[in-house]
């Protein structure tokens, strides 16, 4: 949660430091390699952009910040951005059982169609198009390679015959080319018009 804590427990979270995010979309902060969101008097800090965040960024945007992870003092990591990061990455059972044939919905395989100045293009397959057309993408949704958050999804061209993901790469980051996926869930935002948002993209793991 991001509300207020009891007076008494404030003063053992330490000093909050707030930092400049690593990038803004539309004026929203988003948080790069071991940064973090965090509130004043918030009782934890948050590793995504999770409904807690999305609410307090509608809200009150000016007291959404951005700290360093390891300068969050004694607040304690947000759950739900826990299990969002656990949903995103499948674990190691899940990679070796044979996947249901619903599960196929929350998985689009993509594949690289250009790479230029950083921004990395991603395409779906004909079959998986129109999942891509019921799919928005939320504030912080990152590109995740190898456990390692080395880019940032900015946006969705929905309106093409060829529906496109576009990636800001990070700037320390080495390009992988090969098959990607993106890998999607419902969305955060009470006022979403479209049934899927995408979680993360990541590279298929090989066989």
């Amino acid at each position: 949660m991001l509300g207020h804590p009891p007076s008494s427990e404030v003063k053992n979270f330490g000093e909050l430091k707030p930092v400049e995010p690593a990038a803004r979309r539309e004026g929203m902060p988003l948080i790069g390699e071991d940064q973090v969101y965090v509130v004043k008097y918030g009782m934890a800090y948050h590793s995504s952009w999770c409904q807690a965040v999305a609410d307090k960024w509608r809200t009150a945007p000016r007291g959404l910040l951005v700290a360093m992870l390891a300068e969050v003092g004694a607040r304690s990591p947000c759950q739900e951005c826990a299990q969002l990061l656990k949903e995103a990455k499948p674990s190691p059972v899940q990679k070796y059982q044979t996947p249901q044939p619903h599960l196929t919905d929350w998985v689009v395989p993509l594949r690289v169609i250009g790479l230029a100045h950083g921004i990395l293009f991603l395409a779906a397959s004909p079959e998986h198009r129109g999942r891509l057309k019921e799919t928005a993408v939320e504030p912080a949704t990152p590109l995740y390679v190898g456990g390692q958050r080395d880019g940032m999804l900015v946006r969705l061209d929905a309106g093409r015959p060829e529906p496109l993901l576009v990636v800001q790469m990070d700037p320390r980051a080495t390009f992988r080319n090969g098959p990607y996926q993106a890998r999607l869930r419902h969305p955060l935002q009470r006022s979403a018009t479209k049934p899927f948002a995408v979680a993360c993209i990541e590279p298929v793991p090989e066989a």
